[in-house]
C-alpha cells in the first residue's frame, strides 16, 4: 500500500489506526520515544511497515522526518499534520514563550512539514494521479472562543493555509485538506466534565473524515471539512470564561 508520514498528537492515534488497518505504510513523528514504541506496536498489522522517527516538531526537524520516511518507505503519498497543543487563558496573560510554542507546533511545523514534503508528494501524484495532504485544525478557528486567542489563530492560519495551497498545487494531483473538528473525546480532553464528554465527537469521526477524502475519485478535491456536536459546539460545550 501506498506510504504516508504521521505527524502524530500523543492524544489521537485515530487516524493513524485507520490508515493501518487499511493497509497504509506509516512513519509516525512525535517527542516521546516511549509512545512512540507503543504506537509502533499497536499500528504494526503484520502487513505494513511502521516507521517511528523521535522529533519535536516545535523545532525545525521537517527534513529530517520526511528524509527518514522516504529513506524507509522510498516514496510519498499522504501527509497527515496533527501536531498541537492548546495553552488556554487570556492574551494578556500569554508569555512569549508560550506564544512562540504554540505557533511553531500549531502551525509551523505543518508549514515546514509541508516544504519538505512537496517533491515527493508532486512525484506521487504524477505516479497515481493524485496524492494528498490533511492538515488538522479545529472548529475554534470558526467558533472563535475567548481566553483561546493564540490556538484560535493558528488554526484559522491552517486553513487560510490549506485554501492557498489547494490554489498553489491542486492542479499538480496534490489534494490539501483542512480537518476542521469540534471537541475530541480523548485523553486530550480529559480536563472537560462528563457531560461535555458525552457530547463530544469520537475520535473515529476524523479518522472516517479522513477516509473520505482518500476514497474520493482524483477529480475530487475537498478543501475543508467541518465536524461538529449538536449546538452551537464548542461554546455549549465548555464555559470558556472560566478560563479567563
Amino acid at each position: 500500500m501506498t506510504p504516508s508520514t504521521w505527524t502524530l498528537r500523543e492524544a489521537d492515534p485515530a487516524v493513524a489506526s485507520a490508515l493501518a488497518e487499511d493497509g497504509w505504510d506509516l512513519t509516525i513523528a512525535a517527542r516521546d520515544q516511549a509512545k512512540l514504541d507503543d504506537a509502533v506496536a499497536a499500528l504494526s498489522t503484520g502487513k505494513n511497515t511502521v516507521h517511528a522517527v523521535s522529533a519535536n516538531l516545535a523545532e525545525d526537524h521537517a527534513e529530517a522526518v520526511v528524509g527518514q520516511h522516504l529513506d524507509v518507505h522510498g516514496g510519498l503519498d499522504l501527509l497527515v499534520n496533527n501536531a498541537g497543543v492548546g495553552l488556554i487563558g487570556p492574551l494578556e496573560a500569554k508569555k512569549a514563550k508560550a506564544l512562540d510554542l504554540e505557533i511553531a507546533l500549531n502551525f509551523r511545523s505543518a508549514y515546514r512539514m509541508m516544504q519538505a514534503a512537496i517533491p515527493a508528494l508532486r512525484e506521487a501524484a504524477g505516479r497515481h494521479g493524485a496524492s494528498y495532504i490533511v492538515n488538522v485544525s479545529s472548529m475554534a478557528a470558526r467558533e472563535t472562543p475567548p481566553n483561546a486567542s493564540a490556538y484560535v489563530a493558528c488554526k484559522a492560519a491552517l486553513v487560510a493555509l490549506g485554501s492557498s495551497t489547494h490554489k498553489e498545487f491542486s492542479r499538480e494531483g496534490i489534494h490539501v485538506t483542512a480537518l476542521l473538528p469540534g471537541l475530541v473525546d480523548t485523553p486530550g480532553t480529559s480536563w472537560a466534565d462528563a457531560a461535555a464528554r458525552d457530547q463530544m465527537l469520537l475520535a473515529s469521526d476524523v479518522a472516517e473524515a479522513v477516509r473520505f477524502v482518500l476514497r474520493t475519485s482524483p477529480r475530487c478535491f475537498v478543501p475543508e471539512i467541518m465536524l461538529t456536536s449538536s449546538g452551537p459546539g464548542l461554546h455549549a460545550l465548555i464555559d470558556w470564561d472560566a478560563f479567563g
